[in-house]
């Protein structure tokens, strides 16, 4: 038997490591290592603020991307050409769209949806189907829209009272106030197509109700895409400075 008392203490082995401390001295150890990793990571400016550079990176990086969103109506009779008209705005806004075969176009049914980007404006188009039945549903979407595209077909000419009739009731919505309304005469790469002054004096009776608003009424052949970018950047010029009806949404691209 070892005597108990310092001369009989086993001295430690040199290779036992000294175990890690508890109680009061490892909570205070562990605080003292985690103080100074998380100071480490953190960046800390020289006035001792932290985050500045992040912030700054941050609001940079959305200032350059971000998009400001638009919903714009298209909207006329069947058969007006509005599918074909957003295919081709589709085409020529957006590089790696290739785009479908404009023979396969039919008659659209319900609704097609298709995004356009414009410098800093993203345009959300709405294609509406137009048969008569269907334009009962148009104004389901006015509250949410800011533009309308009005797509008038210039080579039927026994439909174009009819076209007018939607056009008149379109515009004298309460819901649309203030939006502005591009009115395309379609198919004017068809020789015997109506001419802009033939239009213009067929819808005349609607002037006064356009009302205080940006319109335009522009000669387009969404086949061969004549018209389609003049178009086009003239609504996201109307829409943009449009104060009454802000972007719906900030997309970051």
């Amino acid at each position: 038997m070892r005597r108990a008392g310092a001369a009989g203490t086993t001295p430690p082995s040199p290779s036992r490591r000294p175990l890690p401390p508890v109680g009061r001295r490892a909570r205070s150890a562990r605080g003292q290592r985690g103080s100074a990793g998380s100071g480490a990571r953190r960046f800390r400016g020289p006035d001792g603020r932290e985050g500045r550079m992040y912030t700054l990176l941050s609001g940079l990086y959305k200032y350059m991307f971000q998009k400001d969103e638009y919903c714009i109506l298209i909207l006329g009779l069947d058969n007006a050409g509005k599918t074909t008209f957003l295919e081709q705005s589709k085409t020529r806004f957006n590089k790696n769209y290739k785009g479908m075969s404009l023979s396969k176009i039919t008659t659209t049914v319900g609704l097609n949806i298709g995004t356009v980007d414009v410098g800093k404006a993203r345009l959300m188009f709405w294609d509406l189907g137009g048969q008569e039945e269907l334009q009962s549903l148009w104004d389901k979407y006015y509250a949410e829209c800011h533009g309308v595209i009005y797509v008038i077909d210039s080579t039927d000419e026994e439909r174009l009272s009819e076209s007018k009739r939607a056009f008149e009731k379109m515009v004298t919505s309460e819901a649309l106030d203030g939006v502005p309304i591009l009115v395309l005469a379609n198919k004017q790469d068809v020789e015997t197509c109506l001419s802009i002054p033939d239009i213009k004096t067929a819808f005349s009776d609607c002037t006064s109700k356009i009302g205080r608003r940006d319109c335009l009424t522009q000669a387009c052949s969404a086949l061969t895409g004549k018209g389609v970018r003049e178009g086009i950047e003239w609504m996201v010029k109307c829409v943009v400075r449009n104060v009454h009806r802000p972007p719906r949404q900030r997309d970051i691209t």
